[in-house]
């Protein structure tokens, strides 16, 4: 099947991160030639390869230089743009794809034996009959202009993509980092699993100490600002702190604890969006003794937050909050769903968020309003 259309449902074998993946590099629009995957191309190239060789063993003396010299041509051009592809990779989509670096060694492995058998058949004799010259220039010449074509079909202007197409084609490494990764049910939390959402549900697992997530805090918040209001942000807790998450060890983030219960509450008064915000507003100041300054700044009701303070059920509504994002594969903050696509520490750059945004919409069949398309 294709990857790029799989949606995150098949990962392959060789994919170890978002640097080094097959995943990544054959989910990109580069994957594909004229409409057929670039490994449909290579199988034919080998076949006609093989079926030179088979002749050029039993070729008689007439024929085997100017078959050897077929071949050479051959594995030079499947090497020429072996070569290439191996740049896009690495340089263009920015990934190391192991599967690919394989066939580039047996690409150079075709090239040797291909040299080693020109080299056997262009002998004086052969050679006065048969130049090889002319039909080793040809090839390359065939070859410059498929990598010029190939170039030309996947370079464009720099500009910022407004459509998925232009998403495959100017930013490719993130389209396909972000179909490859796997999707699960949204981890929404019980109270709100009965709701009717939004089309789209970004649930985020934070530590309101976490540097990260601030920053994916507030690029989120850029992304969906003016939209359609499409988005359903639902954040968790996911605090780094021994004390009240047992699947770390770290004491690093002193208030992260005290402040989860904190928003926890302010999440039963209608102000959970709002504390959260203040926190990571103020994140370099977040201390224990301003988190009651910081909850009166939002308008809440100081007496009922004071009590639910004291409150067992919002220890464990954290705990559920923690629990919750272990069962979904969260090991570290920020992981974030987006429709349920989970994505391990945000995104590199801020205008990935709308880019992720505009495919779930594009997936979903809804257009840029918010409207089903017709």
């Amino acid at each position: 099947g294709n990857l790029a259309t799989s949606q995150g449902a098949y990962t392959s074998f060789c994919t170890v991160s978002e640097g080094v993946s097959c995943d990544v590099v054959l989910g990109s629009t580069y994957a594909s030639v004229l409409g057929i995957p670039v490994g449909g191309w290579s199988i034919l190239a080998y076949l006609f390869a093989a079926g030179l060789s088979f002749y050029l063993m039993r070729a008689p003396d007439e024929k085997r230089l100017p078959t050897a010299t077929l071949l050479l041509g051959l594995a030079g051009a499947i090497l020429g743009i072996s070569f290439y592809f191996f740049f896009v990779s690495s340089f263009v989509i920015g990934v190391l794809c192991p599967m690919c670096l394989a066939m580039d060694a047996v690409n150079i492995g075709l090239f040797g034996a291909a040299w080693a058998s020109f080299r056997s058949a262009d002998t004086g004799s052969a050679r006065a009959a048969f130049s090889p010259l002319p039909l080793l220039g040809a090839a390359a010449v065939a070859t410059l202009v498929v990598l010029i074509g190939l170039g030309s079909s996947q370079n464009g202007p720099g500009q910022t993509p407004k459509t998925v197409a232009e998403i495959k084609k100017f930013d490719p490494r993130f389209y396909a980092y972000y179909i490859s990764q796997p999707v699960i049910e949204a981890p929404v939390g019980a109270a709100r699993s009965g709701e009717s959402r939004a089309p789209i549900t970004i649930v985020e697992f934070s530590d309101y100490q976490c540097p990260y997530c601030r920053r994916a805090y507030l690029d989120i918040s850029r992304a969906i600002a003016g939209g359609p209001g499409d988005v359903e942000i639902i954040h968790r807790n996911f605090p780094l702190h021994a004390d009240c998450n047992p699947h770390v060890e770290s004491r690093a983030h002193a208030v992260a604890c005290k402040a989860a219960y904190a928003v926890e509450c302010a999440s039963r008064q209608g102000k959970g969006d709002a504390l959260s915000g203040v926190f990571f507003d103020n994140q370099s100041q977040l201390q224990v003794d301003r988190i009651e300054e910081y909850a009166r700044s939002v308008g809440m009701d100081m007496g009922a937050f004071e009590t639910c303070l004291s409150d067992p059920t919002v220890e464990a509504a954290v705990a559920t909050d923690i629990a919750d994002g272990v069962m979904a594969g969260v090991e570290s903050t920020p992981t974030i769903f987006i429709n349920g696509r989970r994505i391990k520490g945000g995104f590199s750059r801020p205008e990935q968020y709308r880019y992720a945004l505009m495919i779930e919409r594009d997936r979903l069949g809804v257009d840029s309003t918010g409207t089903p398309d017709p």
